[in-house]
């Protein structure tokens, strides 16, 4: 019986089916994307301890060279290998300052050695090094090239690169390789973190351990594999965070799914009522009826999660190659498929279509024998929201909307974001309960203002859509919770970004700041930046060594050494956001900020003496507290005085008003190039940094709930094409009164549309409210400016893809219906 059933209605299970297959499919993907990310990690995190037997870390004294020697004489032990670990000030090729790089230590003892050459070989002595493949791509090195080396002591040695090399660790990416001659050559001496122990054939581990343990104080000894799982559990945290997010969005999927499921289940009975009622009348128990219909989902969600499964697999080995190519910085190797990344998703997929279908199941139950006899049958019989669900619905989201808003007023991240996290899911949850009454009301509404305009077929479609309340508010919940959740990262990605802005303008005035360490600034930049596409205005400020001290005692002995950096101040005035800091700067007037003050003793007013050789002047101390601002800035006429060939140190720059931000910021980079002493400083560089993250951020989870958008339209269309079936008769009678193919296209189209409406409308409001909640908890204890930011364009574009979706799902459901003759029709049964 079950699998007449199932073969008898096998076209109306195809929408649930496809709903749970994309739902396992989410997670399926999710977990082979965690445990592949998680194997590669594992693996180039226990690189260096492949080799090893034991890993002794953590002594009390240095690990010299010569304990190294010492441990290598222990009972049981084969082998020893110390691992350095250094720093050394390198000018690469093209740059003409040196910049702080690290060095990576080889193994003295070659058979602990992991590098995989890539080109040339591994190096030897203190003038050879190897640079691992992302460091010589991202600063164009090869075989050949020549660095130079600025040892602590003595001048700078020439040092070549004899090899490329990949395989090594997760810190080890941008680190020159050397070995323990070139680093005691670079750095004056080696010491080693880690130290690489191979044990004797048959020696007992456990007793060269305690050896270990007492030839060196306070040293921690594991085995490989325990540093190897230490090391990941510290590097894990970004593919901990992935996993999480993935599967964040899988629950939705999933949840989105089970409704989807539950109302093709509620449906398909609904339509199915006399045939179970005249199964009761032939003898089939109650129990019986709903073992059956339970049967029929379980076989459902077995072939659902099958495909699922299939198709997630498809797309894990996808993700899998493009994270390998993203910047993220987690390792990838092949697709990893574990035994929970099977299992899971096909436990998952069936038990939520076994779920989803036991409520349906259970109202199946209850039909009546006596119900086969009736010659008219409403399947769809009208169904009210009782007190009962009502009066829970109003307290969960009563309830649920007085903890968020105690979350957002609440001291202390963690306990906000919790309590706030619980808020908003108490009052959704309080949302999707009074959704019988919430969404019918707005498809009167929306009805309202459109049935004038669309005649008769407008009419009806109003009518069709409200007729049945919880089937409607089941379709719009899944749509419901799509449209909520994609709005709801879209406004709180604008707020945090309006409120970042608001903040970097309050805190950084400046835009966009070039400056240099010492010295002067390269001519090429000074003349470059002004010419940089999106900067709108820019001012040069120079600098000078000089002596600064309150002018009472300025003749006993007590001035302070410091640089003070001098510009114009009405150029001064047209680049900062914020002119009022500089409202004092002018001929005899020094701006400083508060350390500065302190350290000569002076206030606000005092008169100060700044000088150079034999000249001074006499300036005004106006003591400012802000952070954008040098410690000592005066005009530039007043440095002149003191120092007239002060060099150019700095310029600063506005970004225009309609320039992209990041844009700009990567055109000045391009003029600074990879001198690492020139700095880019400002709000522009920060606030390119923060849009660039929250944007792909944004990108990625508008793509993760699309998959929940795209159940939900399937359960619209699912819901569309089961009420044209259920409605046949009906539909035969209006074609026979007059109404034709178009219009009753329409019709099925308006309530396709009002049904995605009602649930964009909702939807669009519960998210912009989630959305500056969930910014004001997570930003209430970063900044007080907090601002609502509304993306009306990209709301406007998910309500219009909604919309169209939509309207799209009613294409086939109305193609059905045109077809059937009204004659043929009208005699259904």
């Amino acid at each position: 019986m079950i699998l007449a059933a199932l073969r008898g209605h096998a076209g109306r299970y195809v929408a649930g089916g496809l709903a749970i297959m994309l739902g396992v499919a989410f997670v399926a993907t999710a977990l082979m994307v965690l445990s592949s990310a998680q194997a590669a990690m594992a693996q180039a995190a226990g690189a260096q301890y492949a080799r090893a037997d034991l890993v002794v870390t953590g002594s009390a004294e240095p690990i010299t060279p010569a304990a190294v020697d010492r441990l290598g004489r222990l009972d049981g032990v084969a082998g020893v290998a110390g691992l350095a670990a250094s720093g050394a000030r390198v000018t690469f090729p093209g740059s003409s300052r040196p910049a702080p790089v690290g060095v990576s230590g080889l193994p003295a003892d070659p058979s602990f050695r992991w590098h995989r050459v890539d080109a040339g070989r591994l190096p030897s002595g203190p003038s050879e090094a190897a640079v691992p493949r992302d460091l010589a791509r991202d600063r164009d090195l090869k075989v050949g090239s020549v660095l130079r080396v600025h040892p602590e002591k003595g001048p700078a040695r020439a040092v070549r690169v004899v090899g490329v090399v990949s395989g090594g660790t997760l810190l080890d990416s941008s680190s020159l390789v050397a070995d323990d001659r070139a680093i005691a050559a670079w750095s004056g001496e080696v010491t080693y973190g880690e130290v690489l122990v191979r044990a004797a054939s048959g020696a007992d581990r456990s007793a060269v351990t305690d050896r270990l343990r007492k030839d060196l104080a306070g040293a921690t000894v594991q085995t490989a594999e325990q540093r190897t799982d230490d090391q990941v559990r510290s590097f894990t945290n970004g593919v901990d965070v992935l996993g999480g997010f993935l599967l964040g969005f899988a629950g939705i999927a999933v949840f989105v799914a089970t409704l989807v499921v539950a109302n093709t289940f509620t449906i398909l009975l609904a339509q199915r009522t006399r045939e179970l009622a005249l199964l009761r009348c032939v003898g089939a128990l109650r129990r019986q009826i709903f073992g059956s219909v339970v049967a029929e989902s379980l076989l459902l969600g077995l072939a659902a999660s099958i495909a699922g499964l299939g198709v997630g697999t498809g797309l894990a080995g996808l993700a899998v190659i493009l994270l390998g190519r993203s910047p993220l910085g987690i390792p990838t190797g092949g697709l990893v498929v574990t035994p929970a990344g099977i299992l899971v998703p096909l436990v998952v997929g069936l038990v939520t279509t076994v779920l989803a279908a036991l409520a349906p199941a259970r109202r199946a139950t209850r039909v009546s024998p006596l119900a086969a006899l009736r010659p008219e049958l409403a399947a769809g019989a009208r169904s009210r929201a009782g007190i009962v669900r009502t009066t829970l619905a109003v307290l969960c989201v009563l309830a649920g909307a007085a903890t968020l808003f105690g979350a957002m007023t609440l001291t202390g991240f963690l306990a906000a974001l919790a309590l706030g996290i619980g808020g908003g899911l108490l009052s959704f949850v309080g949302i999707l309960l009074g959704a019988p009454l919430l969404v019918p009301a707005l498809v009167r509404l929306l009805g309202g203002l459109t049935g004038r305009l669309g005649g008769p077929p407008a009419r009806l479609a109003v009518g069709n859509a409200v007729r049945n309340p919880r089937r409607t508010a089941a379709t719009a919940a899944a749509l419901l919770v799509g449209v909520t959740l994609i709005a709801m990262m879209s406004v709180g990605a604008a707020s945090v970004q309006k409120s970042f802005h608001a903040s970097l303008d309050s805190r950084y005035p400046l835009d966009l700041s070039v400056d240099v360490q010492t010295g002067a600034l390269p001519d090429a930049v000074v003349k470059g930046v002004p010419r940089v596409e999106g900067i709108s205005r820019t001012a040069t400020l120079t600098s000078a060594q000089v002596r600064l001290a309150a002018a009472a005692r300025s003749a006993s002995g007590r001035p302070i050494e410091t640089t003070v950096l001098a510009v114009d101040p009405s150029a001064a005035h047209s680049v900062l956001r914020n002119p009022k800091l500089l409202d004092g700067l002018g001929d005899r007037t020094a701006i400083m900020g508060p350390s500065t003050a302190s350290s000569i003793g002076v206030h606000h007013g005092d008169r100060i003496v700044l000088g150079s050789g034999k000249s001074r002047v006499d300036l005004r101390a106006q003591v400012v507290r802000s952070d954008a601002l040098p410690q000592v800035l005066v005009s530039s006429a007043d440095l002149a005085r003191v120092a007239p060939k002060a060099p150019v140190s700095a310029v600063w720059a506005r970004v225009a008003d309609t320039a992209d931000g990041t844009q700009v910021v990567s055109r000045a980079q391009e003029i600074v190039g990879n001198d690492d002493t020139i700095h880019l400083g400002g709000a522009a560089p920060e606030r390119a940094v923060y849009d660039k993250v929250l944007n792909i951020l944004l990108l990625v989870a508008t793509g993760l709930l699309a998959v929940a958008v795209v159940i939900a339209l399937v359960g619209v269309g699912n819901t569309l094409s089961l009420s044209v079936l259920e409605r046949t008769r009906e539909q035969a009678m209006l074609r026979a009164l007059g109404l034709t193919r178009g219009q009753l296209r329409a019709m099925l189209a308006g309530e396709a549309l009002l049904i995605a409406a009602a649930a964009v409308v909702a939807g669009l409001v519960l998210g912009t409210a989630y959305g500056f909640a969930g910014t004001r908890i997570l930003l209430g204890e970063v900044t007080s400016h907090i601002e609502l930011g509304v993306p009306v364009a990209r709301l406007v574009l998910v309500a219009a893809v909604a919309l169209a979706a939509g309207l799209a799902a009613s294409v086939l459901p109305a193609r059905r219906a045109v077809r059937v003759p009204p004659a043929a029709a009208i005699g259904t049964e």
